[in-house]
């Protein structure tokens, strides 16, 4: 309060005609108080000095840092209410510019410095890091020594930089916005730590490029950015004009265009009007790195892509896609030093211990209807011979109908077991046309058709999925993986366990040996260092194999993301169809095997 006090009185006396103040100014007395701008863009209206003003003594220089604080101070307003990033930002700014030694960052008595320059240039490149440059308001940077006119443009500089922080850290849309309740993306954890880190510092571009995201894959989608920027402003690509689809099998002129334009071999009959094998191997190749259909016709899609009509959509793509970088954080390990992550587009689970990838695993996702969450929690333990307890979703949806009908035959199908308190556990001897499925709990033991398999890695969180095993092996042979009612199920659960107890000094892979070989019943290992676990959406990305590649909007997200970022939400191509399941029943020989199985190994 004392230092608030302080300020607001040197303000004062600083407005009062002062001729040793005002050295090298136009000699005009400063008004005792300016309008507060209303918009957190301010250009600053300046005028070019009379004459070269003198370098100001210690004293004097002391003076004016004091005198543009506070009145930085009286042109910001108030301090909002609120804990959300923006007031928290403007908290800071405020406590910043009325704390103990307050200063400017970016003006000195001879006007705006070299490190405001700096500042603005870096902003005004922020494309290059797939931001938008006019989203922030930058001052104009003149001449002027007019103490008003620096306090203005010292506030409006000091916003545009904040909110160019904000947007580096933590991106321009909230994920919440959305829908993706598990997502918190960080922004500055200490704003007024980093504003008096670019006062005291020498290069202040350098720290605001140092607030994105650090990852690989983010560098190599901002390479990408420049690469489809460039393409965009250069010479179009050979152009294969209107006509019929081109398949395997026909001879048609456009062939030929077709190969120059995909930079093909020469056709080995001779014939570069042929269709061969050569010319779907390229065309199917063209198409998964644009996202398309991947059939090896080319049709209107394919040839709008081959003329390079398709540049401004996947720019969009990319920035949609660096946009969710940012709310991850850039330590996906954190104190771990391994995390598990799940892309949902890409079907595919990745273990990745000091930025190396050590298990990469297909992966069987939400369906349309029943998604899979995009959100960031820690996982606590493994399970072995899980139990699976059925989520309401599929009780109302499957159980429930199932059990109003005569002659169900789910229970007994899938051994599930239900438990309605007063009514009791025997579900045959229970009226399903009066009783609420919700009030009773269904769940299904460990055994040869446990939905879960025979590993659960769970991670506690608002959604209740986790990763899991299953039974149903045949549909990873599937391209478009999306099948499960939002968990996430792995081919290879045995081998993630072993990596994730291993690093951790938990059970050895010959103990878990033991516990699969022996009877089936629950087991829990806790893990002594929780594991980072983040399902995260993006569909451009570099794959394993080192090549960029785009993988379908499954859930149709781009869509969303894109229209907010950038207006263009239009240019994404619509979700794939998700052809339905077929699973494969086994004979009626084995299921009997495997029931008394079952009964044997869990005891009632």
């Amino acid at each position: 309060m004392k230092t608030l006090l302080h300020i607001a009185s040197m303000a004062l006396f600083l407005a009062a005609p002062a001729t040793h103040l005002n050295a090298g100014h136009s000699g005009t007395p400063e008004p005792a108080k300016q309008p507060a701008p209303d918009a957190p863009g301010i250009t600053a209206s300046v005028s070019p000095p009379q004459s070269e003003p003198p370098a100001a003594t210690p004293v004097e220089q002391g003076t004016f840092e004091l005198a543009i604080a506070a009145l930085v101070i009286e042109r910001a307003g108030s301090a909002p209410e609120g804990n959300d990033a923006r007031a928290k930002l403007r908290q800071a700014m405020l406590a910043f510019y009325s704390g103990f030694n307050a200063a400017p960052i970016w003006v000195d008595a001879n006007g705006p410095t070299q490190k405001a320059r700096d500042a603005a240039r870096e902003i005004r490149n922020a494309g290059v890091f797939g931001l938008d440059p006019q989203a922030y308001d930058l001052p104009d940077i003149g001449s002027a020594t007019e103490r008003g006119a620096l306090a203005r443009f010292e506030l409006a500089m000091t916003r545009a930089v904040l909110s160019y922080a904000h947007h580096a850290k933590a991106g321009r849309i909230h994920p919440r916005k959305l829908g993706h309740r598990g997502n918190n993306p960080e922004s500055l954890k200490d704003p007024r730590g980093f504003l008096e880190g670019l006062r005291s510092g020498s290069d202040a571009a350098a720290k605001l490029r140092e607030l994105h995201p650090k990852g690989p894959q983010f560098a190599a989608l901002r390479k990408k950015l420049a690469e489809l920027r460039g393409a965009e402003n250069g010479a179009r690509p050979i152009q294969i004009p209107k006509g019929p689809a081109l398949r395997p099998g026909v001879t048609h002129a456009q062939v030929a265009l077709l190969r120059e334009r995909l930079r093909i071999d020469a056709a080995a009959d001779g014939k570069p009007e042929k269709y061969d094998k050569a010319v779907k191997t390229a065309v199917v190749a063209f198409q998964k790195k644009m996202g398309l259909k991947s059939d090896g016709i080319v049709g209107t899609g394919t040839r709008r892509a081959l003329n390079g009509d398709t540049n401004e959509r996947e720019i969009v793509r990319i920035l949609v896609n660096m946009e969710r970088w940012r709310w991850l954080p850039d330590n996906m390990g954190g104190d771990a030093g391994i995390f598990v992550w799940t892309n949902i587009p890409e079907f595919r689970v990745r273990i990745l211990k000091a930025g190396k990838t050590v298990f990469t695993e297909r992966a069987i996702v939400g369906k349309p209807a029943k998604r899979t969450p995009i959100f960031s929690d820690v996982m606590e333990w493994i399970e072995f011979h899980p139990v699976w307890y059925v989520p309401n979703s599929i009780k109302i949806a499957d159980i429930g109908p199932s059990l109003r009908r005569k002659n169900s035959k789910m229970m007994e199908r899938y051994h599930l077991r239900v438990d309605c308190g007063a009514l009791g556990r025997d579900w045959k001897k229970i009226d399903w046309n009066k009783v609420n499925i919700l009030k009773c709990g269904v769940s299904q033991p460990p055994g040869p058709r446990s939905v879960l398999g025979f590993f659960k890695f769970k991670f506690p969180n608002e959604h209740i999925v986790y990763i899991h095993d299953t039974p149903q092996k045949n549909l990873f042979k599937t391209a478009m993986r999306a099948y499960s009612y939002g968990c996430v199920r792995i081919v290879n659960p045995r081998r993630m366990a072993e990596i994730l107890l291993e690093n951790d000094n938990g059970i050895t892979p010959a103990r878990i040996g033991q516990i699969l070989d022996g009877p089936r019943r629950p087991y829990t290992e806790k893990l002594k260092k929780f594991v980072p676990v983040h399902m995260t959406y993006f569909t451009t990305l570099v794959g394993d194999d080192g090549k960029f590649k785009t993988n379908p909007d499954v859930y149709g997200l781009d869509r969303r993301l894109a229209q907010a970022l950038t207006g263009k939400g239009n240019l994404m191509p619509a979700p794939p169809v998700i052809v339905a399941a077929k699973h494969k029943r086994a004979p009626r020989a084995a299921r009997v095997a495997q029931d008394t199985a079952w009964e044997n190994t869990f005891a009632n």
